[in-house]
Formats: C-alpha cells, structure tokens, sequence
C-alpha cells in the first residue's frame, strides 16, 4: 500500500469518527457516569475508613498503605475500562461493526502515547516510589495524562470529550502549581479527595451534560 492510499484511508477513518462522534457520545455517558459513581464510592470509602482508624490509633498517620491507596484506584480503574469496553462490543454487535474496526485503532493509537509515562510513573511506585509517600505525585500524573489522552482524540471525538481532557489537564497543572500548599496535607487527604473531585465529580458532571438517549443504527 503506497502512502497515497494509506492517506486517504486514515481521512476516511477519521470522517466516519466524526460522523458517529453522536454514537460515541451515547456511548461514553453510561462509562462516565458508572466511572464518577465508583470513584466518588472509593474516595468516601477511604475517607471513612481514614477517619475511622485515626480516632481509635490517632498516634498513627495513616492506615491505608500508599501502595494500597494505589492499588484501590487501579481496581476502580480495571472495573471502569471493562465496562467501557463492554458497552463499546455490545453497541458494535448491534451495528453488525466488527469490534476491533479501523476506527477503534486508530482512537487508540492517538491515546496510547499519552499512557506511557503514567504507567512507567505507576510501575515506578510501586517498586519504589511508595516508600517516600508519592500519591501526590502518582494522582497528578494520572490526572493530567488522562486530560491530554482525551484532548489526543480532539480531532474525531465529540467536543464535549475534549472539554474534559481539559478539565483534567488544567486540574493537575493547578496542583502542580500549588505543590507546596497540597503537600503539607498531601498524606492522604489531598490525593484522595483529588482523585474523587476529577474522577468522580468531573465524569458526573459530563455523564449529566451529555446523556442523551441512544442513537438508532438506521439513523447514522
């Protein structure tokens, strides 16, 4: 295949990714919504929790481990994507799509850069970075390269995804700037409340905005 041909098939992935921006928005609604309910569960989880053990050990800083903290947003994480991934196969089962398509390809070729990092950063943490109580660097990573993977598919996704990715991104470019402040109470009541606040709050919020019934197949 010469590089004319290769062109004019990545143009034509890309107008039938806009031209169901509608369908992926119906799509992404239910994600967000069950996604902003689990993480504002796990946020007031642990804060109970937290509150919890400090009055009966309050000579104790913390009692859910930074590691655990960790490995409790990375379950919440592994249950949102595969209900992502289920809503996305049962919508292509009833298009008659094929589930890996050329246009889910290269949505995830234009994501998957932006993951790396955060999964060399979280790799990092737990072999290392826990013991010197990293949260809050781990959830700002998270935060912000989750804004720019959304604002990646800015050129075929719907708008309303690429407003999110920015809420994201200028929500950890916000902390970063006020590392000093969020760090004396870093331990781990800020890394757990920004989790929820963006998570949580901010996926609720676009689940409100954007639901809208679901799109018949005939009407594309």
């Amino acid at each position: 295949m010469d590089e004319r041909q290769r062109a004019e098939e990545h143009l034509l992935v890309i107008r039938t990714l806009m031209e169901r921006a509608t369908i992926y928005r119906a799509i992404s609604a239910p994600t967000a919504f069950i996604g902003g309910l689990i993480a504002l569960g796990l946020t007031s989880a642990i804060w109970i929790s937290e509150r919890h053990w400090a009055q009966i050990a309050p000579e104790v800083m913390r009692h859910i481990s930074t590691r655990g903290f960790a490995a409790l947003w990375l379950g919440a994480l592994a249950i949102v994507l595969a209900l992502n991934v289920f809503f996305v196969w049962r919508k292509a089962q009833r298009d008659g799509r094929p589930f890996v398509s050329p246009s889910m390809k290269l949505a995830l070729r234009s994501i998957l850069p932006c993951l790396i990092f955060p999964a060399a950063t979280t790799i990092w943490f737990f072999y290392d970075g826990y013991e010197a109580d990293n949260e809050l660097l781990l959830v700002r990573i998270w935060i912000g390269f989750y804004g720019l993977a959304l604002i990646a598919t800015q050129h075929f996704a719907p708008r309303s995804l690429v407003f999110l990715g920015w809420a994201f991104l200028i929500t950890a470019a916000g902390m970063m700037v006020a590392s000093r402040q969020l760090e004396y109470y870093s331990t781990p009541l800020v890394p757990n409340l920004a989790m929820g606040f963006t998570f949580g709050l901010y996926h609720l919020i676009y689940a409100a905005c954007v639901w809208k019934p679901p799109v018949p197949a005939g009407s594309e």
